[in-house]
């Protein structure tokens, strides 16, 4: 062994300099096995300096586990270049291929730490990094722990890596069979070998094959303050995130905060598999087809927090040709954009152990830029397809800009299991909470706000409350102009909402829902909103509002900008919308000394008339009691004129003061599941957790 000597550094402490262990005779491979072993006896760290280059991997193992870590001078000023000829190829469809060696290792050893140094994967051939149509070929990262609790890496540098930039991972989880007997309910989580309170920080990981930073296998994770960029190849739409967590690994714990992503080819932030997950204080710029997504695939998922992120989408950065499917079609994700998507069960066939009853929160993210292109573009897309348990899904105050999007905000339930020939169902909806969002776009070819529960159980289940939210679009040319719901919720609540929605037909409804079970009807309603669009006359002939398959809505102290009424306020009928407008007109005229234009009221129906019909599906009933809600100037006016109803002292007397607040509690909103009287499905036996309905499970066999 070579002369060398212990030197002290003010942070990393002991460490040994590469610079004593280099000669003109030795290559670098020869220098740093003898480094490794002079650190391992003086329990000291590797220190490298200048560029290193070299053919196999830096690794920390049992056989040089004394060594605490390696660390240069800084990213760009210690490089560390390897060059490796891959064997075979990954195989995405286990995931279960272990990586190769190279690059730098951490190796079942714990504590550990890399910092400071740029590493790069050079390479001998474009086949090394990519190769047309396989997405997934790579098995080479720049550096990876692997079996390995409580290791930073900081300050480091990563690029043109065929796999990751830097692998967290544990291949004894897999080789083991411990996987695969968490997924059969054979152990616990707890028995599941893991990498635990693992931690990147401050590193910068660009253009790697796959991603930036991948996670597996991983408890109490932490990325924060990294940068993510150029992951990816610009002609491949199947991969390229900033960071991943990885498909088909159990991952629990994981906290990303802090990061700025950029243009990464796939994803900015991405989790196939996790839980307890916690998206933070992102910046998030111009990643081609999602900001972020989260969803799980082989393991349940039951809390994610997606909160305080700056999402911008780059219009200009599409994919036109994928290197193996061609040109996308419109409904495929390689063409579309998400700011935010969530999705419980992506694979829906997947059957977990004792899964737990979601709680979803997506709250104070801002979204801008949002455009819309040849596919779907959605700012916040949440898909709930976990038919044995519930869920509470928040989405609060969250701020969306742009010029063009189908839904701004669409949530989608889906029970059935698509690789069996009968149609399974599920509870349906859960608690959704849609609440203080400000939504500004210039034009909307969907409703804004879109929620969709398929295959429930025939019957009522859950509430959407979707309140005091801001939503301006100058062309809504969607079948709905605001508010469509298709859900077997017990109550809906669309409340204190401001609606400023110009474009589309006259006759198309600002809101529209439909009950999706067959037996049971539940409850909508209505109350404070306040309307601006460019129809008046649907408020005041009734087309602002269809409903199918539910009770009479309930309709309050709505108020529009022009509207003389809004039919469906307050116990008046339809005919009176018309006296309305009549009394509003001559009180005009003999203000102005002038005859009065009664032909303004040819877009009103009058007393009888059948209101126009709907778009698309949904039906109307005729027979629906049909009120309205009188504008202060004409209130006097309407009095002398109106005829009042059955049991009524006068259309003025039954008229609600738009001035005043509703009392929620007092109309009966809750998010209390109801049962219909008279039933008599078992089912119905609910219990309320974390403020949602959600059905009885049987005892759990294992807790994930």
């Amino acid at each position: 062994m070579a002369n060398y000597v212990v030197r002290t550094h003010a942070k990393h402490g002991k460490y040994v300099d590469i610079r004593d262990f280099k000669t003109a005779t030795n290559t670098y491979n020869e220098a740093i096995a003898e480094a490794l072993a002079a650190a391992h006896k003086e329990k000291a760290a590797l220190y490298l300096t200048g560029t290193i280059t070299i053919t196999g991997a830096i690794e920390i193992n049992a056989a040089t586990k004394n060594v605490t870590g390696i660390f240069g001078d800084g990213m760009g000023k210690t490089k560390v270049l390897f060059t490796h000829k891959q064997t075979g190829v990954h195989n995405p469809e286990s995931n279960a291929t272990e990586p190769e060696k190279a690059g730098i290792w951490i190796n079942g050893q714990n504590g550990k730490f890399v910092s400071d140094l740029s590493v790069q994967y050079k390479h001998t051939s474009t086949t090394d990094f990519y190769r047309a149509g396989q997405s997934y070929f790579g098995k080479v990262s720049g550096i990876v722990v692997n079996d390995a609790d409580h290791t930073l890496i900081s300050k480091v540098e990563v690029s043109g890596a065929n796999r990751a930039g830097v692998l967290f991972t544990s291949t004894s989880a897999i080789s083991s069979g411990a996987k695969d007997n968490l997924i059969n309910g054979k152990i616990t989580a707890t028995q599941l070998p893991t990498g635990d309170n693992n931690k990147i920080i401050d590193s910068n990981l660009h253009h790697n094959r796959v991603a930036g930073v991948m996670v597996a296998f991983q408890k109490s994770f932490t990325a924060e303050n990294n940068t993510l960029a150029w992951n990816g190849h610009e002609k491949d739409g199947g991969t390229g995130y900033g960071i991943s967590l990885m498909a088909g690994s159990y991952n629990n714990g994981v906290t990303i905060t802090g990061n700025t992503t950029n243009h990464n080819y796939r994803k900015g932030i991405d989790s196939h598999d996790g839980n307890n997950v916690v998206i933070k204080n992102n910046t998030l710029n111009g990643d081609r087809m999602y900001g972020i997504a989260v969803e799980n695939r082989q393991f349940s998922m039951d809390k994610v927090t997606i909160q305080n992120n700056t999402i911008k989408q780059d219009p200009s950065f599409r994919l036109t040709r994928d290197d193996n499917t061609g040109v996308p079609d419109a409904n495929s994700d390689y063409i579309g954009y998400r700011a935010i998507k969530l999705e419980n069960k992506a694979q829906d066939w997947q059957k977990f152990i004792n899964p737990k009853a979601g709680v979803f929160d997506i709250s104070n993210n801002t979204i801008s830029n949002l455009t819309d292109g040849t596919g779907i573009t959605r700012a916040i897309e949440a898909r709930n397809n976990e038919k044995d348990v519930s869920y509470t899904l928040n989405i609060l105050n969250n701020k969306i800009t742009g010029t063009s999007a189908d839904n701004l905000i669409g949530v989608f339930g889906k029970s059935d299991n698509s690789r069996t020939a009968s149609v399974e169902t599920g509870p349906g909806t859960g608690t959704v909470r849609i609440r203080d969002n400000t939504m500004t776009v210039t034009k909307t070819n969907a409703a804004p706000i879109y929620i969709e529960e398929k295959q429930n159980a025939n019957r009522l289940h859950g509430s959407i409350i979707i309140d005091k939210n801001n939503l301006t679009i100058d062309q809504a040319e969607g079948a709905t102009k605001a508010v469509a719901v298709s859900s077997n919720a017990a109550t809906v609540a669309v409340t204190y909402n401001t609606f400023n929605v110009g474009g589309g037909q006259p006759s198309q409804p600002v809101i529209r829902t439909t009950g999706t079970s067959k037996s049971y009807k539940g409850q909508l309603t209505v109350a404070d909103n306040k309307f601006d669009t460019d129809s008046p006359a649907a408020f005041e002939n009734g087309d602002w509002l269809k409903t199918e398959q539910i009770t009479p809505p309930r309709v309050i102290s709505n108020t529009h900008s022009e509207a003389a009424g809004i039919v469906g306020n307050n116990g008046a009928t339809v005919a009176s919308v018309a006296a309305l407008k009549k009394a509003a007109l001559l009180t005009e005229a003999v203000s102005a000394g002038t005859t009065p234009d009664e032909s303004a009221l040819g877009d009103t129906p009058s007393a009888g008339t059948v209101p126009t019909a709907d778009i698309g599906t949904t039906t109307v009933s005729q027979t629906a009691s049909e009120n309205i809600v009188i504008n202060t100037g004409t209130l006097a006016a309407a009095s002398a004129t109106d005829t009042p109803q059955a049991g009524s002292s006068g259309l003025a007397a039954g008229v609600l003061d738009s001035s005043n607040p509703v009392d929620l509690s007092n109309l009966g909103i809750s998010t209390v599941e109801a049962i219909p009287t008279g039933t008599a499905d078992q089912s119905y036996a609910a219990s309320a957790l974390a403020g949602s309905t959600v059905v009885q499970q049987e005892p759990a066999a294992v807790v994930l």
